[in-house]
């Protein structure tokens, strides 16, 4: 709500528009969604204005930043946001940038734009227009790094040489990015309280993204309840052996296959599909849901809604060795159900190696020894 004088003080009616606000993180699929949502929203008669903050800084910033170090023949992102003596002039920039998308979130929001839809490629224009729906895109770090190095359509200033330099460069400039921000507006571009929207991209369908983004935004206009947190099940680790999945589920009496072709027939329901996890040391378990997770890759999902706890103990309760055959089966179930059922190349090479995460598991960390020694682990 915002408030203006004319003729004395008046306070205008809130009014919310469809705004979209995008943030997100190095390579998790900014541009790529938005295109999508493009497309989607047009083709339902909407006349869609697009901004993109993020090649307004790129262009203006390497730009000064080439005047300040005319030796650097090529500079990128992370030369520009970790560069101390270039702090003032990015500042300026940022400035200039904030102020334009206030002073734009104020403009649309003057009346009612029923048949207009806003989609705002911005690190902090959620901040400045306290009114749009804030989604967050993350990735892991490795797979943004690969993404990076592997798409050739990307500026001069994001080439690299190797792998290894790519998936470094990526973090830096994530890293600069949260650290920038924290500076100079003391916002956190991390917390999750920030965004009603939060998705990780790896293994994921962009069209599919896109569809979750209309349809919260939908539900936020609304006021109606849809969930926050969305993932690729490569990013839950198992708790219970998956081997017997597909026996009938003692709480709802229903095997993969029906749960499956409900979904195919009547559409995915994100509050009866949301999965419980347990958060331990930034990674999350699954408490309950494993017929729903592999009912969904078989109906061709690869995005889910989860909501989870923190828990000071690993949830992980077995040995080393008897957990390897846990996670073997539940990258195996992974890859059947969503890539021989679900059809969706996404998962037709996955093994237990592209288990997000899992090297950093305590209890993981024999297991990953044992799957270098032997070849393929089995």
């Amino acid at each position: 709500m915002y408030e203006f004088s004319s003729e004395g003080e008046n306070i205008m009616n809130e009014i919310k528009n469809k705004i979209i606000t995008i943030s997100g993180e190095p390579a998790s699929g900014k541009s790529t969604v938005k295109k999508a949502l493009v497309k989607k929203y047009t083709e339902l008669g909407y006349n869609v204005h697009e901004i993109s903050t993020g090649d307004m800084f790129r262009e203006v910033s390497i730009r000064e930043y080439k005047k300040v170090h005319p030796e650097i023949e090529n500079p990128n992102l992370a030369d520009v946001q970790n560069d101390e003596e270039f702090a003032t002039v990015r500042g300026q920039i940022d400035q200039m940038i904030d102020s334009l998308m206030a002073e734009k979130g104020i403009e649309i929001n003057q009346k009612e734009r029923p048949n207009d839809v806003w989609l705002i490629d911005s690190r902090l224009a959620w901040h400045n227009i306290p009114d749009s729906y804030a989604v967050r895109l993350t990735i892991n770090e490795k797979i943004a790094g690969m993404r990076v190095f592997n798409d050739s359509s990307r500026g001069e200033e994001d080439q690299y040489s190797t792998l290894k330099e790519a998936i470094e460069k990526t973090i830096e400039r994530k890293l600069g990015e949260i650290s920038r921000y924290k500076e100079r507006y003391d916002v956190d571009l991390a917390n999750p309280d920030n965004y009603d929207l939060i998705v990780d991209t790896a293994y994921s369908n962009t069209d599919e993204l896109a569809d979750i983004i209309i349809s919260g935004e939908k539900s936020y206009r609304e006021e109606k309840e849809y969930p926050k947190f969305w993932a690729s099940p490569v990013h839950f680790l198992p708790v219970q052996d998956p081997v017997q999945l597909n026996m009938r589920s003692s709480g709802n009496n229903w095997t993969i296959e029906e749960i499956s072709e409900s979904i195919k027939e009547n559409g995915f329901n994100p509050i009866e599909g949301e999965i419980n996890l347990d958060e331990y040391n930034g990674h999350l378990f699954m408490r309950d849901g494993n017929h729903r997770v592999f009912a969904a890759l078989a109906a061709g999902k690869t995005l889910l809604p989860y909501c989870s706890r923190k828990v000071d103990i690993e949830p992980i309760n077995m040995k080393a060795s008897e957990y390897l055959s846990e996670l073997y089966n539940w990258a195996d179930g992974i890859k059947y159900y969503g890539y021989k059922i679900g059809k969706n190349c996404l998962f037709e090479k996955f093994n237990v190696k592209n288990i997000i995460g899992i090297e950093k598991i305590p209890s993981a960390q024999k297991v990953l020894r044992l799957d270098s020694q032997s070849g393929d682990g089995r």
